[in-house]
């Protein structure tokens, strides 16, 4: 049984990095391939899975929503989201639908930064999309319900405070009108955009106006070090980057799939980073 990753463009992946470290150091035979697929060819290819021999998929950019349709089974979670970034071929040959991103993203910030949540002052959330939603529900669940949100298209901005509204109507959600407002009193940042990502604009921000021993959280891991976490650690803020929450994204997915427990380890890390290197 194979397992592999859909979505478009994907060369770029580091899945297969993760998940064949794994498949080594448990010395389970098995492949990890790359599924670049046009979105007129998804449901034909999700129907055929069990004639493949796939049993999981990951899923990425652009079609994590779009899945959705074609899936037997999906999770609470993912429903909540309107995202499924795991397929689980069943014993009954249904297709199960996961989001690991929000395990990924808050099981980083817990190993990385395990005083946060006693930290006095706001969560400030940058970007409204994919990631963003997953990343404020994430600290929702966590019972943290005052969040600041900053977004450069103010519709996109509101209908994700709406959205998250309906799930937990106990949450305050404010959308700020600049950057100096939503990081007055801000002890927490977690930057959810692509800015400052490898060929991408810079984000330009001051975090002169946060708390004192702040947490900074990129979830951009091309470059790992961005501008905004070496602004941070200029500040001695703790920072935290993008590849922990994507490795972490990925445990519950090769557990469910190979029924095996794995770690996070220094290795994996290396291994990742490594191959980062080789492709800057």
């Amino acid at each position: 049984m194979t397992t592999g990753i859909i979505g478009k463009p994907i060369k770029h992946s580091l899945s297969p990095i993760l998940h064949e470290f794994w498949m080594k150091e448990h010395k389970i035979e098995s492949a990890y391939n790359i599924y670049e697929i046009d979105k007129d060819n998804i449901a034909f290819f999700l129907k055929t899975l069990k004639k493949k021999n796939i049993n999981g998929l990951n899923v990425t950019i652009p079609y994590k929503s779009e899945v959705i349709k074609f899936l037997d089974h999906v999770e609470k979670n993912a429903l909540d989201l309107g995202a499924v970034n795991t397929i689980k071929v069943g014993d009954d040959n249904k297709l199960y639908g996961y989001n690991t991103d929000v395990y990924g993203f808050m099981e980083h910030l817990n190993i990385s930064a395990p005083s946060w949540k006693k930290k006095k002052g706001c969560i400030t959330i940058i970007g409204a999309g994919g990631a963003s939603r997953a990343v404020i529900w994430s600290f929702l669940k966590e019972n943290k319900m005052n969040i600041k949100l900053f977004n450069r298209s103010k519709d996109r901005g509101l209908k994700l405070i709406d959205d998250m509204k309906k799930l937990f109507p106990a949450s305050n959600i404010v959308l700020c009108s600049d950057m100096s407002e939503a990081l007055h009193n801000c002890s927490l940042l977690v930057n959810c955009t692509s800015l400052g990502m490898s060929g991408q604009p810079k984000l330009d921000i001051n975090l002169d106006q946060m708390n004192n021993n702040s947490i900074v959280y990129d979830i951009i891991y091309s470059p790992l070090n961005t501008e905004l976490l070496h602004k941070a650690k200029e500040l001695n803020f703790t920072t935290i980057d993008g590849l922990g929450m994507l490795i972490n994204q990925a445990v519950p997915a090769f557990e469910m799939w190979h029924n095996t427990k794995v770690t996070v380890s220094d290795a994996l890390r290396q291994s990742a980073l490594h191959h980062l290197e080789r492709k800057a």
